[in-house]
């Protein structure tokens, strides 16, 4: 299947799930509660938008120091910016990350390490986000039963994927060149413990941002709910709309967001203007990246000089790479 193919199944399914929950919650309703948007709940939810992208900006620099690749703090956030602001217009939700390691790897000759960098920065943000999805799915009663069944089915789905992966590194020789490659670089950005601490606290601060932002959108539309209640329906609607199955998560965030409110008894109308709210507000904290295009060149220089002399400091830690 080609990109073009892919980014336009990608695009219908968004627009086709936008329809289809437009056909069945009046959008009457839901444009009654984006009314009601208060500008100051709306500050405070792109204020924590923000924030989380300049923590994973950070993330990002920290993850390339630590593979022995020099880079800026001012050229980590143009660069994560720009990212994230493709991957609030682009289907998939990963080019952003794609062309954020492409960019990097243009400066250096270390495609490989410029690569795991985004991955391996993305990796703990990802997996905090589903530990914290699958606990406050199981912590919303009416979902409680078919977690169970959920967790047996993910225990499975994860010794397939290790098994899999075992067996390929035995067979393919430039699948276990990958793999070992990949291993080396994870083993230098998550160790020793005080840099896996730091890798932790830095994607749980990511988490609460995220969460915050999407509870400031809901406080914005009125949404009067308890935070108890509130909050185990964040991160699940979070997580799905993080999926490269759509645009931007849109469709299926909004989906999922009216399949939660009607597990709990909410208004479902209510539940998927906040969706819509905060895609919106999300694409508002995105706009500055649209400017990362216009310090392309000056990027280009600073992060290469660097480099060169973090290459001779780093000469004895860090392997040659093709």
């Amino acid at each position: 299947m080609t990109a073009r193919r892919k980014g336009l199944m990608q695009l219908a399914l968004s627009t086709g799930l936008l329809l289809a929950l437009f056909l069945v919650v009046d959008m009457r309703e839901i444009g009654n509660h984006l009314s009601q948007l208060d500008p100051r709940w709306a500050l405070a939810a792109v204020a924590a938008l923000i924030l989380q992208i300049a923590l994973l900006a950070w993330r990002w620099r920290f993850t390339a120091l630590r593979l022995g690749m020099w880079m800026s703090c001012r050229h980590a956030l143009r660069e994560y910016y720009f990212g994230v602001f493709l991957n609030q217009l682009l289907p998939g939700g990963i080019l952003g990350d794609v062309s954020r390691a492409w960019r990097h790897a243009r400066l250096t000759t270390r495609t490989r390490t410029a690569v795991h960098a985004v991955v391996l920065e993305r990796v703990i943000v990802q997996a905090t986000m589903v530990g914290i999805a699958l606990a406050s799915l199981t912590a919303i009663p009416a979902l409680r039963p078919a977690m169970q069944t959920y967790w047996l089915w993910a225990a499975i789905a994860v010794v397939t994927v290790v098994l899999a992966a075992w067996v390929l590194r035995a067979l393919l020789p430039a699948i276990r060149t990958a793999i070992t490659g990949f291993r080396d670089d994870a083993l230098r950005a998550y160790l020793p413990t005080p840099v896996l601490l730091v890798q932790l606290f830095t994607a749980i601060l990511v988490t609460v941002a995220n969460l915050a932002a999407y509870a400031a959108t809901a406080r914005a539309l009125g949404v009067d709910i308890p935070i108890g209640t509130l909050l185990p329906l964040i991160a699940p609607v979070l997580l799905v709309m993080m999926l490269p199955i759509s645009v931007a998560g849109w469709g299926v965030r909004e989906g999922a967001a009216a399949l939660l409110w009607t597990a709990t008894g909410l208004d479902v109308a209510q539940g998927v203007a906040v969706a819509v709210a905060f895609g919106l507000l999300f694409l508002v904290a995105a706009l500055p990246g649209a400017f990362g295009l216009a310090g392309a060149r000056e990027a280009e220089t600073g992060p290469e000089r660097g480099q060169g002399q973090n290459s001779r400091s780093n000469s004895t830690s860090s392997p040659s790479e093709n």
